[in-house]
């Protein structure tokens, strides 16, 4: 295969891979990798091979990825096609499973916040568990629940730890991450019927407080409906009075 007509020398295109009998006619960059043995594109001068990840990555994350063998001749996680060969970019997250960068954006739109590998935080979530602190501290524990302990493994730093036990979420001991999963250890309630009643508990003593609140107010409202209900009576005592007229007026026509 040659780049250009051996009899009138016409170019078959702008760009040209001896090796992959490659041709191409649009500036993208594109250029041939021994290493990865495909042709990439978006300029040489932008991306270097990483000989354990298996392909070209950029060099913004030079000295910050995390290497793992042969990570790009696995499948993205989420679109599950292929990586290694794609013309899309590939997103290298702290914990190295790489994924589609398209797909991690939809990931992220979608409210997903985690890689779908190995469960690992892909953002900062310090204002996330920010708020769920706060959230907590509002929400207090039935007392027979409120010392309880469960032990969780924490899918960020990896690490497992004896925590008190909350039905909203619950925090690592080592790094402060809501992203954990519960392990069997620990005293709290495993069965879904008793944690939803502990969910009900918790949550309805604010409704308590509040219907009681309402009731008060019903209370009195009732009261001024006593005055209203004395009106009413006298009224009655009116309309018996022109009954009564009446029949006096109709035994005097009689007579």
């Amino acid at each position: 295969v040659s780049p250009n007509c051996e009899s009138c020398l016409i170019i078959f295109g702008k760009y040209y891979c001896g090796i992959c009998r490659l041709f191409d006619d649009r500036d993208k960059g594109q250029f041939h990798c021994d290493d990865c043995g495909i042709c990439r594109v978006g300029g040489r001068d932008k991306f270097f091979h990483c000989g354990k990840c298996g392909m070209c990555l950029s060099k913004s994350i030079l000295d910050s990825h995390k290497c793992l063998e042969e990570s790009s001749r696995n499948n993205c996680a989420i679109c599950l096609e292929d990586l290694h060969t794609s013309t899309i970019a590939a997103h290298v997250p702290k914990c190295g499973h790489l994924i589609h960068s398209t797909c991690y954006s939809d990931l992220l739109q979608s409210g997903g916040y985690t890689c779908p590998t190995c469960n690992e935080s892909l953002v900062d979530m310090s204002s996330t568990w920010s708020k769920l602190d706060s959230t907590i501290a509002q929400t207090p524990m039935p007392p027979e629940y409120a010392n309880m302990d469960v032990r969780v493994l924490c899918c960020d730093c990896h690490k497992y730890s004896m925590v008190k036990f909350h039905i909203i979420a619950l925090k690592c001991g080592e790094c402060g991450s809501y992203n954990t999963c519960r392990d069997d250890d620990g005293n709290a309630p495993v069965n879904p019927a008793v944690a939803a009643a502990v969910v009900a508990q918790a949550q309805n003593v604010l409704e308590l407080e509040v219907q009681e609140g309402e009731d008060d107010d019903e209370d009195g409202e009732g009261e001024i409906g006593d005055d209203d209900g004395s009106e009413g009576t006298s009224d009655d005592m009116t309309d018996n009075g022109d009954d009564d007229d009446a029949s006096l007026r109709s035994d005097l026509s009689l007579d």
